[in-house]
C-alpha cells in the first residue's frame, strides 16, 4: 500500500458517507442556532495622533526614530484598551442613560431603556440627577468605590453587555492606518445610539488621559529643574556673599593687579635701595679718606657745635624727605600735601647746606690764608660728601623701614591668595552648576511644550450614527461549520487508518508475522456491480494456483503428490474457502486433488479429479506422520493416483497439529485474514509451529484483503468508470501522458 493521493482519495471514499453526513448536521445546527441572532451596528471614529510626523518644537531633532515611533503608537493603543479606560466609559455611559428622563433615540434604544431600569434597583435609580450627567458620574463613581458588593460596581465588571470592561473590551476595535498619523476605532453594539455614544465617550476620555499622563511626566521634570535652579542659585550666591565679605575685610579692591603692583612696586624699591645703598657707603669710605688728610684742630673745627647741628637739622630733613618720597599712599589727598611738604622740606635743606657751606667757608678763612689751598679743597670734598653721607643715611633708614612694610604686605597677601584662589573655584563649581541646571530646565521647558503640543490628539472623523447593521456572518458561520464537520471527519478517518494495528497489506504481513506472503486473496462483495469481483477471484486463484503448481516441479520425487499443508492461528481465517477456489482451479486444470479436512461442508466440486477425505479432530494428530494415517477406514484406494493432496489442518492455537507430518510436508501455508491484528497468541503459535516442525519454512497467504490491494497483482482494477473518472485517476495518479499501447 502507497501512501500517495490515489490512497488518501480511495481512503476518504470510503466513508463518504460520514463526510457529507457530518458537515450538513453541523451545518444544520449552526443554521439552527444563529437564527435568531442579534443585528450589530458598526460605527468608527478616526484620531490624528501627530506622533510620526507632527510638528515639534525641537528644531534640530528631525530624525526619526521609527522604534519610538512604534512604541508611543504601542502605548496609544493599549492605553484606549486599558482597564481604567473602559471603565470609566462604561461609567459614563450608564450615567449618560440613568440621566436620561426617558428613551432618547439619539442615545439609547426603547428596549434597551425598558430593560435596564428593570434591572436598575431603585437606592442607584435615586443617585441620577435628571439632565446632569456630570453629577449623575460624580454619585454613581461615589458608590462604586465604597465597597465591592454594590450594583454599579458588579454591573461594570461582570458581563452585562453593554456597561461591562470585558464586554466593551471586546468589541472595540484599534488599529493603525498603515504607517501613518491616523488611528481608527471601531466599536460593534446591537443598539446603534449605544454604539455611536460609546465611541464618542471613548474618544473623549482617552485623549484627555493620554495628555494627562504626558502633560504629568513633563510637568514633574520641569519641577525638578526649576527647585535644583533654586538651590544651585542659593549656592552661588552665598559663593559670591562669601568673595564680597573676603574682599572688604582685606581692602582687595582686585587681587591680581594689587600683588602686581605691589611686586613691581617692590623690584623697583630693591633697584632704589641698592643705589642709594651704594652712594651711602661710597660717601662714608669718601668721608673716612678725607678725615684721614685733615690734622686734628681741623677735626675740631669740624665738629664745633655749629656745624653738628647744622647736620643733625639736614640729617632730619633728608629723613622727613625720603619718608614723605619713597611712602606708599594710596590715598590721593595723601599723597598731594606729602607733595607741598616735600617741596617746603628741600628749601629748608637746601637753605641747610647753604649754612653748612657758609660755616665751613667762615671757618677756613679766619684760619688761614690763601697759601693753603689743598686744605680748602679737601674741606669742599668733606662738605659734598658730608651733605651725600646724611642725605643717602636718612634714606636707607626710611629704606629700612619699607622694607618691613613690603614683607609685612607679602606676609598678608600670601595666604590670602589661596583662600582667594578657593572661594572663586567655589563660584566657578556653584555657577557651572547653575548653568548646567538652567540648560537643562530649558530643554526640559521645550520638550513639556513639545510633548503639549503632540499629546493634542484630535478627532477627524466624529463617529456616527449607524443606520443599517453589519451583514450577517450566518452565512460565514454555516460553511465554517460544514468545513469543520468535513475536516474533522477526514483528519480522524486518516489518523485511525495509521493507527490502525490491522495486517491490511502484504508488506505488513511480512513485517508482523516474519514470513514471506506468496498471495493474496481479496475480500469478495457481491453486493457491488462497479467491480467484477469473479475476475479478481480468477485472478487471485490463479496466482496461488500458479505457486502450487511450480511447486511440484521443485519437487525430488515425481511419483508421489505433492503435498500442501494449509493451516491457520485463529479459526475462520477462510482455509477451506480459499482451499474450495484452489482446488475448484486444479481440477479445472485436470489435475487429481486430495482434499484431507476436518471440515464436512460440502464444496460442490464433482468429478473424478477430486476426492474429499474428512477426518476428525482428536489428540490422535500428534501422531500422525504419514498423509494416508488420514485415512482409517481405507476410503482412498492409492494416494500416488493424485497429482496435488491439499490438507487443511485446524486453527494450532486451539487444536492439536501432526508435527511429525509438518516436517514430511513439500510446501506449507499459512492462511491469516487481512482484517485483524497479529497478537501475541499468533506469534507464540507460529513460533511453537516452527520450533516443533522440521519441515519447510511456511509462506503466507493473505486474505480478505482490500480491493484496492489487488492493483498491486492485476494492476488496474477491472470496474466500470466514466471518462471524467479515469481523467481524475490520472491526475490524481500524475500520470498525464499514460498511453494504453505503444502508438
Amino acid at each position: 500500500m502507497k501512501f500517495n493521493l490515489l490512497f488518501f482519495v480511495r481512503l476518504l471514499l470510503r466513508h463518504i458517507a460520514l463526510l457529507l453526513l457530518v458537515p450538513v448536521v453541523l451545518a444544520s445546527l449552526v443554521f439552527y442556532l444563529t437564527q435568531d441572532q442579534p443585528k450589530v451596528f458598526n460605527s468608527k471614529a478616526r484620531v490624528y495622533t501627530g506622533i510620526a510626523s507632527g510638528s515639534t518644537i525641537e528644531l534640530d531633532n528631525t530624525k526619526l526614530d521609527f522604534r519610538a515611533t512604534n512604541t508611543a503608537y504601542d502605548n496609544l493603543l493599549n492605553l484606549i484598551k486599558a482597564r481604567t479606560t473602559i471603565e470609566t466609559v462604561g461609567l459614563k455611559l450608564f450615567a449618560q442613560h440613568m440621566s436620561l428622563d426617558s428613551a432618547d433615540t439619539k442615545i439609547i434604544s426603547r428596549e434597551k431603556y425598558d430593560a435596564l431600569m428593570e434591572i436598575v434597583p431603585d437606592e442607584v435609580k435615586s443617585l441620577a440627577v435628571k439632565g446632569d450627567i456630570g453629577a449623575t458620574y460624580k454619585n454613581f463613581e461615589q458608590l462604586k468605590e465604597s465597597d465591592h458588593t454594590n450594583f454599579i460596581y458588579e454591573l461594570i465588571n461582570l458581563e452585562h453587555p453593554d456597561y461591562s470592561i470585558e464586554k466593551i473590551v471586546g468589541r472595540i476595535g484599534v488599529r493603525r492606518i498603515l504607517s501613518s498619523d491616523f488611528v481608527d476605532i471601531e466599536f460593534e453594539s446591537e443598539d446603534p445610539a449605544i454604539c455611536q455614544n460609546t465611541l464618542l465617550i471613548l474618544s473623549e476620555v482617552f485623549v484627555k488621559l493620554n495628555a494627562d499622563i504626558k502633560v504629568n511626566q513633563s510637568d514633574a521634570v520641569v519641577k525638578y529643574f526649576e527647585g535644583q535652579l533654586n538651590t544651585s542659585t542659593k549656592q552661588l550666591r552665598s559663593a559670591e556673599d562669601e568673595l564680597l565679605d573676603f574682599n572688604r575685610t582685606h581692602n582687595i579692591i582686585n587681587y591680581y593687579e594689587q600683588t602686581k603692583h605691589i611686586a613691581s612696586e617692590k623690584e623697583h624699591f630693591e633697584l632704589e635701595y641698592q643705589k642709594v645703598h651704594i652712594k651711602h657707603f661710597a660717601a662714608k669710605a669718601v668721608l673716612k679718606t678725607l678725615e684721614s688728610k685733615l690734622k686734628t684742630h681741623e677735626k675740631k673745627r669740624l665738629s664745633s657745635e655749629e656745624i653738628v647741628d647744622i647736620r643733625n637739622e639736614l640729617a632730619d630733613v633728608n629723613f622727613e624727605i625720603s619718608m614723605k618720597t619713597l611712602g606708599i599712599e594710596s590715598d590721593s589727598l595723601k599723597q598731594i600735601q606729602n607733595a607741598k611738604d616735600v617741596i617746603t622740606l628741600e628749601k629748608r635743606a637746601f637753605d641747610l647746606k647753604t649754612s653748612l657751606s657758609q660755616q665751613v667757608d667762615l671757618l677756613y678763612s679766619t684760619d688761614y690764608d690763601e697759601k693753603t689751598l689743598a686744605s680748602t679743597n679737601i674741606l669742599a670734598d668733606w662738605l659734598e660728601n658730608t651733605i651725600l653721607f646724611e642725605g643717602t643715611k636718612a634714606q636707607l633708614k626710611v629704606m629700612n623701614e619699607k622694607r618691613l612694610e613690603f614683607q609685612k604686605l607679602y606676609q598678608v597677601f600670601s595666604p590670602l591668595g589661596a583662600t582667594m584662589k578657593r572661594l572663586e573655584r567655589k563660584i566657578d563649581i556653584a555657577e557651572r552648576e547653575y548653568l548646567s541646571l538652567l540648560h537643562s530646565l530649558g530643554l526640559a521647558k521645550l520638550r513639556q511644550q513639545n510633548v503639549e503640543l503632540k499629546s493634542n490628539l484630535k478627532l477627524i472623523e466624529v463617529p456616527f450614527f449607524p443606520i443599517s447593521p453589519k451583514p450577517s456572518k450566518r452565512k460565514i458561520l454555516i460553511a465554517v461549520a460544514g468545513i469543520a464537520g468535513f475536516i474533522l471527519v477526514a483528519f480522524t478517518i486518516l489518523i485511525l487508518e495509521f493507527l490502525d494495528g490491522n495486517i491490511n497489506t502484504a508488506p505488513r504481513a511480512e513485517d508482523k508475522i516474519g514470513l514471506k506472503v506468496s498471495s493474496i486473496f481479496p475480500v469478495i462483495n457481491t453486493k457491488s456491480k462497479k467491480i467484477d469481483f469473479d475476475y479478481l477471484t480468477n485472478k487471485a486463484v490463479n496466482a496461488i494456483s500458479r505457486n502450487i503448481i511450480l511447486n511440484q516441479f521443485k519437487k525430488e520425487k515425481g511419483d508421489d503428490p505433492v503435498v500442501n499443508m494449509f493451516f491457520s492461528t485463529q479459526d475462520m481465517e477462510g482455509k477451506t474457502f480459499i482451499c474450495q477456489h484452489l482446488i475448484t482451479k486444479l481440477c479445472e486444470l485436470e489435475y487429481k486433488t486430495l482434499h484431507v479436512t476436518y471440515d464436512e461442508f460440502d464444496l460442490g466440486i464433482g468429478g473424478s479429479y477430486y476426492q474429499k477425505l474428512v477426518y476428525p479432530i482428536s489428540d490422535q494428530l500428534y501422531k500422525i506422520s504419514k498423509v494416508e494415517e488420514f485415512d482409517g477406514q481405507d476410503v482412498v484406494e492409492d494416494f500416488t493416483y493424485f497429482d496435488f493432496i491439499i490438507l487443511e489442518l485446524p486453527s494450532i492455537i486451539k487444536n492439536p497439529f501432526p508435527v511429525k507430518l509438518a516436517a514430511t510436508m513439500d510446501f506449507t501455508f499459512l492462511i491469516t485474514r487481512a482484517n485483524r491484528a497479529w497478537s501475541e497468541a499468533d506469534k507464540n503459535a507460529l513460533a511453537l509451529f516452527n520450533e516443533a516442525t522440521t519441515g519447510p519454512e511456511p509462506s503466507v497467504i493473505l486474505n480478505g484483503v482490500k480491493v484496492q490491494e489487488m492493483e498491486t497483482v492485476v494492476g488496474d482494477l477491472p470496474k466500470k468508470r466514466s471518462l471524467i473518472r479515469r481523467w481524475i485517476k490520472q491526475v490524481v495518479q500524475f500520470r498525464f501522458f499514460t498511453k494504453k499501447s505503444v502508438a
